[in-house]
């Protein structure tokens, strides 16, 4: 019950956020176009209710299951998201980086090299700032 109801409040905010405001469900790539209103509103609705439903239900049958999937988890686990996150983010940074732009061609070896190398620079200089002020032990853990 209670994974049923997990899943499809995740899902249904995916599709709130896909139809909604044009955010694709995987994060990547060129916005969707948002849907008017009063169509997402049809479509979601039914799953509104259906979510609206299964709440109940587990809050009936598994009242201590939910309570724990709705209590906020501590700073700590916030902060453990926030740095894997940005290790992804680091992962893209490098990416730019002249030596591993030579995979995708002759273009990383030319006249781009130094820009690329500066803007890599630039940009990882950004990641290790975050960084720090995400290890910074004032920021409380």
């Amino acid at each position: 019950m209670i994974s049923a109801y997990a899943t499809v409040s995740h899902l249904l905010r995916q599709m709130e956020e896909a139809g909604g405001e044009g955010r694709s469900p995987t994060g990547v790539g060129a916005p969707l176009t948002p849907l008017p209103p009063d169509e997402l509103a049809v479509i979601c609705e039914p799953l509104r209710a259906l979510r609206t439903r299964l709440h109940a239900y587990a809050a009936e049958l598994a009242p201590d299951e939910l309570a724990a999937l709705e209590r906020p988890q501590g700073r700590l686990n916030t902060r453990v998201w926030l740095s894997n996150l940005l290790e992804k983010i680091r992962y893209a940074v490098d990416s730019l980086r002249p030596d591993q732009m030579r995979k995708y061609g002759a273009r990383g070896e030319t006249q781009n090299s130094d820009a690329l190398a500066t803007l890599h620079d630039e940009m990882l200089e950004c990641v290790v700032q975050a960084r720090q002020a995400l290890d910074r032990k004032g920021m409380g853990r």
